[in-house]
């Protein structure tokens, strides 16, 4: 049996693009504070206006209608790559605009959980 030794710097790029070629979805849980329910829900359609400003996809947002614990809102976005991804979190690093809604948002939110899937 042969074994053929490859540079890392060969392996790990190639997967690295391979992961980078898979679509992803991104889902971020926003958990109101008490009472602030509506807010979060208003200014997070605020911030998807913001986004399609920009020339981002707006993504959708999902609100909680049935009963129980968890998130109340969800917003979901569809991108065809992570390097597709990074470029938006790029854009939206250099928008002052949108810092001050994320600002503002953090003052309505008990809790924020980001979730990153990969599309098979």
């Amino acid at each position: 049996m042969k074994f053929i030794l490859v540079p890392l710097t060969v392996i790990i790029p190639t997967i690295v693009s391979a992961q980078q070629s898979k679509p992803i979805v991104v889902q971020n849980a926003y958990f109101a504070k008490a009472g602030k329910e509506k807010e979060v829900y208003e200014w997070r359609l605020h911030a998807s206006e913001v986004r399609e400003k920009l020339g981002l996809p707006k993504g959708r947002i999902l609100r909680r209608i049935s009963d129980g614990s968890g998130s109340y809102i969800i917003w979901q976005c569809d991108y065809s790559s992570m390097e597709e991804r990074k470029k938006d979190v790029d854009l939206l690093d250099r928008s002052e605009e949108f810092k001050k809604v994320q600002e503002h948002m953090n003052t309505l939110l008990d809790k924020f959980e980001r979730t990153v899937w990969e599309v098979n």
